[in-house]
């Protein structure tokens, strides 16, 4: 499938609304249209604008935060998984809480809206990451690494010994289509055994069965699974959203092994300090009307 030759925003704004999976408060969410300027996320309550950026990230505990003059946004990865899965180079989003929704547990709910409004090309060349050598990143038996590939690809193996999740593998080459059917529907996972611990600290407090996927002994409590190894293709999942932080799409092939949200955004930050190990490839034509002219050393967007 050939590479976009253009950068892409949305058609028309959309918003969903829910709740947040840890704090349970609600929050809507409003997606529109930007010519420039990659992903940002607007916090309405207080004005302050975040760019979808690693050097932005805050706490990495169960959910992806983004953090900028005071104000904390969490779990963002979900939809920028969905934006970033399905091509979508610049959007403004708009928040009014400071979690946001966690709607089903997937990436789907952002990718059916996404879908609906479609994706428009924009005058200005797409611009891609493109991995030259092996970048890595280790702790103990965990690991991520990222190498060189003409396309996106990951590779993902998550390891829970004594639950019934176990060890699951998959690959699999993303693209719009295979993001849609194969990681989006993936919803977000725990032990049972979990639960209570991450309530005592104020977490989870907004999860249930129909917005996360819980594992005892002997399988999941939930009625049924999307898939059979749903919980490695959610970490996928996750991963596509975190990859977002580097502010441009990525042309590499990642590893991973029982990883995470902490180690997704190690590997984005050491492939930044090693610019070696990377170039900016063009797609489309290499006139550009100025709409879109990031600067590279400052995080791939401004």
């Amino acid at each position: 499938m050939p590479r976009p030759a253009t950068a892409r925003t949305i058609a028309a704004p959309f918003m969903l609304k829910g709740h947040g999976l840890h704090r349970n408060k609600p929050c809507a969410v409003r997606v529109a249209p930007a010519e420039n300027g990659g992903l940002n996320f607007f916090h309405l309550p207080s004005g302050v604008v975040i760019p979808a950026r690693a050097e932005y990230v805050g706490d990495l505990s169960l959910a992806t935060t983004l953090a900028k003059d005071g104000v904390h946004l969490q779990t963002v990865e979900h939809i920028l998984s969905a934006l970033f899965g399905l091509g979508v180079d610049h959007a403004a989003i708009e928040v009014d809480g400071d979690e946001l929704p966690i709607l089903d547990g997937s990436a789907a709910p952002w990718v059916k809206a996404i879908s609906q409004v479609g994706l428009i090309d924009l005058p200005v060349s797409k611009r891609f990451v493109k991995v030259l050598r092996k970048v890595g990143v280790h702790q103990e038996k965990r690991w991520i690494a990222i190498g060189p590939h003409d396309g996106l690809r990951i590779g993902y193996t998550i390891d829970f010994p004594g639950s019934s999740i176990g060890r699951q593998s998959m690959e699999v080459a993303v693209t719009p289509d295979k993001y849609r059917r194969e990681l989006a529907p993936a919803r977000t996972f725990c032990l049972k055994s979990e639960i209570d611990h991450l309530r005592s600290c104020g977490l989870a407090v907004g999860g249930n069965l129909d917005n996360a996927v819980v594992y005892d002994g002997d399988g999941c409590l939930n009625e049924s699974l999307r898939f059979e190894n749903e919980a490695v293709r959610h970490k996928m999942m996750d991963l596509v959203g975190d990859l977002a932080l580097l502010g441009a799409p990525i042309l590499g092939r990642i590893e991973a092994h029982a990883a995470g949200h902490a180690m997704h955004v190690a590997l984005v930050r050491q492939l930044l300090l090693e610019p070696d190990a990377w170039t900016i490839e063009e797609a489309g034509p290499a006139h550009c009307n100025g709409l879109f002219q990031p600067d590279f050393a400052q995080g791939l967007a401004v």
